[in-house]
């Protein structure tokens, strides 16, 4: 077993650990926040992308977040926020193969996270004091860790991350299939006129393949060609 895999396997048992446990829901509550300010972004984003304007971002104390939106394709900027989250994930999954890529991609974040704070994120105090937290903790952990404990940083994150989207999604699921509180999904029911329970079911098969692919991806050897 190689070190990538081992430092992936200790962060993967980590994180399980963390979810299996009650009282240790609390101690990642943190990654909730985190996880839904790069929801809502991956929304305002792609707003901006496809031709919008996002007017600004709301984080909340319960984990929800909101991001009005004027313009842009209403199907790319709905199904944004998910994916998007789950693509980050397994980047920082990914990324944790190297102490060089772990670094890059945590400074990223921090200071993608600064810029929405400036522009974007507004209203509840719970939103902002979360991202001013998290983007000198990103910025540290980037700077302070080095070598093998870098890489755990970056894979521990980017698994609770996924843990994070799985449990949104599986949320969205269920409130698809009893009521009609407004979601993304909802949202592109209205649009398309196809159910919202399989927007999200489509999100939650997609985000799966993307995990799976980024765990295959670190798990997998290095293979050297021989000259």
């Amino acid at each position: 077993m190689t070190k990538s895999q081992k430092l992936l396997l200790t962060a993967a048992t980590l994180s399980v650990a963390l979810w299996a446990i009650p009282i240790a829901r609390y101690l990642i509550l943190p990654l909730d926040y985190l996880n839904t300010h790069f929801h809502e972004l991956a929304h305002a984003i792609m707003a901006i992308i496809t031709g919008g304007e996002p007017d600004y971002i709301h984080v909340y104390a319960d984990g929800s977040g909101v991001t009005p939106v004027m313009g842009g394709n209403v199907f790319l900027v709905a199904s944004a926020g998910y994916p998007g989250t789950a693509i980050l994930g397994a980047s920082l999954i990914i990324a944790g193969k190297t102490p060089e890529n772990s670094s890059k991609l945590l400074k990223t974040l921090a200071i993608t996270l600064l810029i929405s704070l400036i522009t974007l994120i507004r209203g509840d105090i719970v939103g902002i004091i979360s991202a001013m937290v998290w983007i000198p903790t990103l910025w540290l952990l980037s700077l302070k860790l080095k070598g093998e404990n870098l890489q755990f940083a970056s894979q521990v994150l980017g698994v609770q991350m996924c843990f994070t989207a799985f449990q949104a999604l599986l949320t969205l699921l269920s409130i698809s299939a009893t009521s009609n509180i407004p979601t993304d999904a909802q949202i592109l029911q209205q649009t398309t006129w196809i159910p919202d329970i399989v927007w999200a079911s489509l999100w939650t098969l997609f985000s799966l393949i993307i995990v799976i692919f980024s765990l295959k991806t670190v798990w997998s050897p290095v293979r050297i060609k021989d000259r």
